[in-house]
C-alpha cells in the first residue's frame, strides 16, 4: 500500500531507490495471533468429523440383494390343493393363506382356505368334501396337518380368511369370506375351533359373495371389530346359478346384469361374543360417478397409518377399478380422501398402495411407490420394470435384512374383463423379486434352474419367520393348485432384530402402535397393523434388518393409549416380546 502511495507522491523524474536485495532484506519470523484461538477449534473439528464418521458411518448398500430361495414345500410337509370347483368353475380370484400362531408356541402355523363344488355341479365331486387346511409348525418349518383334530374340516366355497383375537383371550381367532354364508371360528384353547357364527351374528346373507375382510378396533373400546367386503351380490329370486347365466358367461366375476355391487359390512365387537351391523358400513361407502352404485369388485382391505395420527386407516383394492383410501376419524367412522392428501403411510402389512401419490416406508426408506392392482396408469407401463399393476399376490419385506424392503410378487394375473374369460389366456406366470433402485423398481435375477421359477397361478403371498433364523420365508398360495412354501436362504449375515408387541392398555393386537429402532446410520420406522394383502395375511411380528449397523441405540415405542416407550437392547439377532407398560 505504501508503495502505491509514493507512485502518487514521487514526481515521475524522480528516481526511486533500489529495494534491498534478498541477500540484504531482513528475515522476519510472522505468527498469527489468531493462531492459539484457530488451532484449538480445528483440532476438535477433526476429532468431531472422525467421530461422527465412527458413530455415523455412510450407507454403503447399493446394488442388487443378493437372495436365494429353496422349495422346501414337500419337506416341510405342506399337502394340500386347492380347489375353487370342477372344470367351469366361475372364478379364478380364490386362493389364500393366513399366518398365526393358534396354539400359542411363538411358531407361525398356516391355515389355507379352499373352495367346493359349485351348486350347480353334479357328479362325484359333489360328494367329495374339500375342506380347508391348518398346518401346526414345529418352530423348525415341518408343519402336521391338524385340520380335521382342530374342527375346521368343514366344506365351503371359502374366499378368504383373517386371524384376530376377537374375544380377547389370548388366542387368534379365525373368520373366512364365502361365496355364500361367511364363517367365525372361535378358538378355544385345547387345539381346537368352534364354529360360531350363528351366535356371534356374522355370517351375512347368503346371497352375497363376500372377498376382503380386516380385524379393527374401529372406536377404541380395546375389542376388535370386523369389517367385510362384499364382490358382489345376487337377487334371491334369481340363484347363484342363474345370475351367472343371467350375465350370459357361464363363467364370470360377476357384472352388473345378475350380479349387484354392495357396501361393505361393518360389524362392531359388543363384547360378549355378539356382533351389531353398523348403518351406513361406517363411512366405507365409495359411490361409482358414473352409476351411482357401489364401486363394483373390492377384492382386498388393508390398514395402514396414512397420515400418522396413530390411526389405522384402510386402503380398499378393487378388481377393476382405482383404489380407495378411507382416514378414520376417531370416532369409529372413515372418510374417504383422494391419494394425493397422503402424506405418509407406514406399516409392514401394506401389501397394497395406490399407484398415484401413497408413499409406503419408514423414515429411513422414505417413499416407496407401488402401482396396485387395477387399471394401468402414467407410474406402471410395459416398458418399467417395477410395473406391478394388474398383479395379484405381493409382499413386501426386508428379505437380506439390509434395511431396505423388496417386493415378493407371485406376478398372478386375474381376468381385465368382468364377463367372461378370454380364450386361450394364460394365467400361469413365474414370481418375480424386487428391488428399489433410485425411483425405480428393478428385479432381482433369479437362477433359471431355481426349481420354484415355474409358471405358477399365484394368489396370496405371506411371509413370515417358519425356520426360526431371524429371516423371512414366504408362503405363496395358488388357485386350483398347491401352495409354495420358499425358505430363505440370503447369507449376508446382516444382524437383526424381531419385536412382538402384547398391549396391555391399547387393544390385544396393539395396531396403530408406532416403533422406531435407532441405529448409528438411521432410524428405521414400522406401524403395527393386521399384515394383510390379496388373499393372504403374513405374521404380525415385526422384522427390522440392520443391515451393517452392529448396534441398537434404543427403541422407541409410541402406543395407541398415547404411552411412549423407550428400550435398550443389549443383544441382537433375537426376537424380545415387549410389554405395553
Amino acid at each position: 500500500m505504501s508503495t502505491l502511495i509514493r507512485l502518487f507522491l514521487v514526481p515521475p523524474t524522480a528516481t526511486l531507490p533500489a529495494p534491498p536485495t534478498p541477500a540484504t532484506q531482513p528475515v522476519r519470523s510472522v505468527v498469527s495471533p489468531l493462531l492459539p484461538v484457530v488451532l484449538p477449534l480445528v483440532l476438535v473439528a477433526i476429532f468431531l468429523s472422525v467421530l461422527f464418521a465412527w458413530l455415523f458411518p455412510p450407507d454403503t448398500a447399493a446394488g442388487a440383494p443378493a437372495l436365494r430361495f429353496t422349495d422346501v414345500t414337500a419337506e416341510a410337509g405342506l399337502r394340500f390343493t386347492h380347489q375353487q370347483g370342477g372344470a367351469e368353475t366361475p372364478t379364478t380370484l380364490a386362493g389364500a393363506v393366513v399366518v398365526l400362531d393358534y396354539n400359542g408356541d411363538g411358531a407361525p402355523d398356516l391355515f389355507f382356505v379352499n373352495g367346493a363344488p359349485w351348486p350347480w355341479e353334479e357328479s362325484l365331486d359333489k360328494r367329495v368334501t374339500r375342506s380347508s387346511a391348518l398346518f401346526r409348525n414345529d418352530g423348525k418349518g415341518h408343519f402336521t396337518d391338524v385340520t380335521a383334530s382342530a374342527g375346521l374340516n368343514g366344506e365351503m366355497q371359502g374366499m378368504t380368511a383373517i386371524a384376530g383375537d376377537f374375544d380377547n383371550d389370548g388366542r387368534p381367532d379365525l373368520f373366512v369370506t364365502c361365496v355364500g354364508l361367511n364363517h367365525l371360528f372361535r378358538n378355544l384353547g385345547n387345539g381346537r375351533f368352534e364354529d360360531v357364527t350363528e351366535s356371534a351374528g356374522v355370517g351375512g346373507d347368503d346371497n352375497t359373495w363376500s372377498t376382503g375382510a380386516a380385524w379393527v378396533d374401529l372406536d377404541g373400546d380395546g375389542r376388535l371389530d370386523l369389517i367385510v367386503l362384499h364382490y358382489a351380490r345376487w337377487p334371491r329370486e334369481v340363484g347363484l346359478a342363474q345370475a351367472f347365466v343371467i350375465a350370459d358367461v357361464g363363467r364370470s366375476y360377476g357384472a352388473a346384469i345378475g350380479f349387484i355391487s354392495t357396501f361393505p359390512s361393518v360389524y362392531r365387537n359388543l363384547g360378549d361374543g355378539r356382533f351389531v351391523l353398523l348403518p351406513d358400513s361406517a363411512g366405507l361407502r365409495d359411490l361409482d360417478p358414473e352409476t351411482g352404485r357401489p364401486v363394483a369388485g373390492p377384492l382386498a382391505i388393508t390398514p395402514l397409518n396414512a397420515n400418522g395420527d396413530g390411526r389405522l386407516d384402510l386402503l380398499i383394492t378393487y378388481h377393476n377399478n382405482p383404489s380407495a383410501l378411507f382416514l378414520a376419524r376417531g370416532d369409529g367412522t372413515f372418510e374417504k380422501q383422494s391419494a394425493s392428501r397422503g402424506s405418509r403411510q407406514e406399516g409392514a402389512a401394506a401389501s397394497f398402495v395406490s399407484a398415484s401419490a401413497l408413499p409406503l416406508g419408514s423414515a429411513a426408506d422414505p417413499r416407496i411407490l407401488l402401482p396396485t392392482f387395477g387399471p394401468r396408469s402414467t407410474a406402471a407401463s410395459d416398458d418399467q420394470p417395477l410395473a406391478l399393476a394388474g398383479k395379484l399376490g405381493i409382499a413386501l419385506a426386508d428379505f437380506n435384512l439390509d434395511g431396505r424392503t423388496e417386493v415378493f410378487s407371485g406376478q398372478g394375473a386375474a381376468e381385465l374383463h368382468l364377463n367372461k374369460f378370454e380364450s386361450g389366456r394364460e394365467f400361469a406366470r413365474p414370481a418375480a423379486i424386487l428391488w428399489r433402485q433410485g425411483n425405480d423398481w428393478r428385479p432381482v435375477t433369479i437362477e433359471s434352474n431355481d426349481p420354484w421359477v415355474r409358471p405358477l397361478t399365484a394368489r396370496g403371498v405371506a411371509v413370515a419367520d417358519f425356520d426360526g433364523d431371524g429371516d423371512l420365508d414366504v408362503v405363496l398360495a395358488q388357485n386350483n393348485g398347491a401352495p409354495l412354501l420358499l425358505r430363505n436362504d440370503q447369507r449376508a449375515g446382516l444382524p437383526w432384530l424381531r419385536l412382538q408387541l402384547v398391549a396391555t392398555r391399547s387393544q390385544p393386537e396393539a395396531g396403530g402402535a408406532r416403533v422406531e429402532v435407532h441405529t448409528p446410520r438411521r432410524v428405521l420406522t414400522q406401524t403395527v397393523a393386521p399384515a394383510l394383502g390379496f388373499m393372504a395375511q403374513s405374521e404380525s411380528t415385526l422384522t427390522f434388518g440392520l443391515g451393517e449397523d452392529a448396534r441398537v441405540r434404543k427403541i422407541v415405542i409410541q402406543w395407541p393409549s398415547g404411552q411412549t416407550q423407550e428400550l435398550h437392547p443389549d443383544a441382537l439377532n433375537r426376537t424380545l416380546v415387549i410389554r405395553e407398560p
